[in-house]
């Protein structure tokens, strides 16, 4: 039917438009599964998406190509072959099958699943042929092309598919060009913290929240974002993806303008266990997509768009310096930053808290993180109503968590001073709203501490409202480790992770 050659076709193209890719010229010319060869090329799954399916007449012209009758059955079906990675379209396609043509077992395949034609027609055990009818080059209409500001035009082909010596497929296929160009990716790996306790819930000096923290190397979030034509968002995990969902919607409600990218969650951090897994997400989803888009945004501007760190700054700050760090709070009082108790959650307004402290975290000190099932952080309405309850606390206990501080836990950390630094750790249980958090949690937490430290851990306390228990040790890691895993098992499970501390932030990576 085709009265001019392939090759002279798509060398015609090619003097209008520029040189076509090899993965371009073989789309264009393959008489085999195009789903196998965009997969190939792509290094990705590839799927199909409906667009719509019907039982349709034959037209005249219709009925010519597919050797029927006019009028005849035909099953009309329109397709998007997008890769599964990123959601990208990488071929629109319409086919059209005479069903008197077709195996039953076909036919039903065809009409009820989301699956290439290729992959049908193997499983149904049809041998055939494809027979090129048209290659050409189709300009773009204005609206696709403000939608798709990456494509110059599309390719287009059709073409037949001939089992048993009769037409059982004519589709027709476009595939956007450029199709196979280096996509910008980012990737994001961020740190995770634990959060030794806050300074001074009292309040009565002017001042409230303040606090310690470490960085740690793991775990973290791998973000990884790409172009794509729609937004998208996928995870190793299926739900984690639906955690992030809502840290998407407060980034967007704070004005950041997310544009059509695919983003992957390679790994994450566990959510609602006192690791900071919601400020190390808004921050590094708000940074991987400023990195993609060239926006230079500030660190304050990035600390604002995620609405963290109203009450503890620790985690904002570890996201972009990592180390120990030690913040002094918000002023407090009426007419003041904050006027009341409240977790950060509640706290977006008040603003970063000031950093009085930046310290390395000795390479040698190992971190074992204790994460026992059936418990889950105190967070949401509950964290807001554990403020009111337990605050203000006396202010006796703030000052003796203030020299615990300073003369303890920042020198221990310069000095390199392992026994100093995890008698400030055991010692910052004991006082202030720490002990309150602790008081809230199941006894299988003290249980963990306490074996912990009876196995040769430095320190050992709970981050945040829990239930990471954490201990810190430069020897006796795996007696450490065995001890934690023995009350978990007794209890309901869980898992250790041995990490170290990070002394810097996040790494933020365009390819």
């Amino acid at each position: 039917m085709m009265q001019t050659s392939v090759l002279e076709l798509i060398n015609k193209i090619e003097q209008e438009s520029g040189q076509l890719t090899n993965p371009e010229r073989a789309l264009l010319i393959t008489d085999g599964s195009v789903t196998r060869l965009l997969e190939a090329f792509g290094n990705a799954p590839v799927g199909v998406r409906t667009i719509q399916q019907n039982i349709i007449q034959a037209s005249e012209k219709i009925a010519e190509i597919l050797e029927v009758k006019p009028g005849e059955d035909v099953n009309f079906r329109e397709v998007d072959l997008y890769n599964k990675n990123n959601n990208r379209v990488l071929i629109h396609a319409i086919s059209y099958a005479p069903l008197k043509h077709l195996p039953a077992g076909a036919i039903t395949r065809l009409m009820k699943e989301d699956e290439p034609i290729g992959m049908i027609m193997r499983d149904e055990k049809m041998e055939s042929r494809r027979e090129i009818l048209s290659i050409q080059k189709i300009s773009l209409p204005s609206d696709d092309l403000k939608r798709n500001q990456m494509a110059k035009f599309n390719l287009s082909r059709s073409y037949r598919i001939i089992h048993n010596s009769r037409p059982i497929f004519f589709i027709e296929e476009q595939i956007p060009f450029p199709l196979f160009t280096e996509d910008t990716v980012v990737r994001v790996i961020t740190p995770s913290r634990l959060h030794i306790g806050l300074l001074d819930m009292n309040g009565s000096g002017g001042r409230v929240d303040g606090g310690s923290g470490i960085t740690l190397e793991d775990p973290g979030f791998i973000f990884e974002i790409s172009e794509a034509d729609t937004f998208s968002l996928t995870s190793q995990e299926p739900e984690v993806a639906y955690q992030v969902q809502p840290i998407l919607e407060k980034l967007n409600m704070n004005g950041l303008s997310i544009p059509p990218v695919h983003i992957h969650i390679q790994q994450s951090i566990p959510f609602h266990f006192g690791l900071g897994s919601g400020t190390q997400a808004a921050l590094g989803i708000a940074a991987g997509i400023g990195t993609m888009i060239g926006a230079n945004f500030s660190t304050d501007a990035l600390i604002a768009l995620s609405g963290r760190g109203g009450t503890s700054g620790i985690g904002t700050r570890a996201f972009f310096m990592g180390g120990l760090l030690v913040d002094a709070g918000h002023r407090f009082g009426p007419g003041r930053k904050k006027d009341s108790f409240a977790p950060s959650a509640s706290s977006s307004g008040a603003g970063a808290a000031p950093l009085v402290g930046r310290y390395n975290i000795p390479k040698d000190w190992n971190f074992v993180l204790a994460i026992p099932d059936g418990l889950a952080e105190i967070h949401g309405q509950l964290e807001y109503d554990m403020f009111q309850r337990y605050c203000p606390v006396p202010q006796h206990e703030v000052q003796a968590l203030s020299h615990i501080l300073l003369m303890k836990l920042i020198p221990s950390v310069i000095e390199e001073d392992l026994e100093q630094f995890g008698e400030a750790i055991n010692d910052f249980q004991n006082y202030g709203f720490k002990k309150c958090e602790i008081s809230l949690q199941s006894p299988v937490i003290t249980d963990i501490i306490d074996a912990m430290r009876d196995a040769g851990a430095a320190g050992v306390g709970m981050s945040s409202f829990g239930p990471v228990v954490y201990g810190v040790c430069d020897s006796n890691t795996s007696a450490i480790i065995s001890s934690a895993q023995r009350i978990m098992n007794q209890w309901k499970g869980g898992k250790t992770i041995c990490t170290k501390g990070r002394n810097r932030g996040a790494d933020i990576m365009k390819t």
